[in-house]
């Protein structure tokens, strides 16, 4: 009796281990968010599959396809996505694994300019009040697109407005990055800001 016992234990223990350690599910994601140079695309496949992997613009043009209907092995797997050649903006990575999965992920470009500014010119487009409970003031007059994204580059908030004033009004406290695009969809200013409740 002790013997079975300590058979269906360690099967047990062999079962509920496996799935812990065990990839289960499809991922995608892209990493430094926001990047200038260079950011990794890193995604998992459980099994073997047809897989696409593509850029996107803004205007949801294609910018990049690293893997058109590519078969591919499970396992895990890093792209470099290299900056040069791309204006500054925010882009989305599309991962199409076979015909019915589909994962997007956004990742905000930068350029020189905008993550490397004088002191002078920050302080311009500096956004306030940082922390902040709900009302931001972005400096920058006329038409302008604001994009709240977490800090794992998921897309909160997407808008136009001709407004300074803002509201982050239905986003909960914590962590954001903030940009700010001009019609032309150049990245203004990037900044990062706390919600407090």
């Amino acid at each position: 009796m002790k013997n079975i016992n300590r058979t269906f234990l360690i099967s047990l223990m062999t079962f509920c281990f496996g799935i812990i350690y065990s990839q289960t599910t499809d991922s995608l994601s892209v990493y430094p968010n926001p990047f200038e140079h260079v950011a990794t695309i890193h995604f998992d496949i459980v099994e073997s599959d047809t897989i696409t992997l593509e850029v996107f613009n803004s205007s949801g043009l294609s910018v990049k396809t690293f893997f058109q209907s590519t078969v591919l092995p499970s396992g895990s797997y890093n792209i470099n996505l290299f900056g040069d050649g791309l204006v500054a903006g925010v882009y989305f990575v599309r991962l199409d694994i076979g015909s019915s999965k589909r994962i997007t992920k956004s990742v905000i470009k930068v350029g020189a300019t905008t993550s490397v500014l004088d002191n002078d010119i920050a302080d311009q487009f500096l956004i306030f009040p940082n922390p902040t409970k709900n009302l931001i003031t972005v400096p920058v007059l006329g038409s302008k697109k604001i994009v709240v994204t977490n800090l794992n580059g998921k897309i909160l908030k997407s808008f136009m407005t001709d407004q300074q004033v803002v509201s982050l009004s239905g986003i909960i406290a914590g962590q954001y990055i903030i940009t700010v695009l001009s019609n032309e969809n150049e990245i203004i200013t990037t900044q990062r800001i706390l919600k407090i409740d």
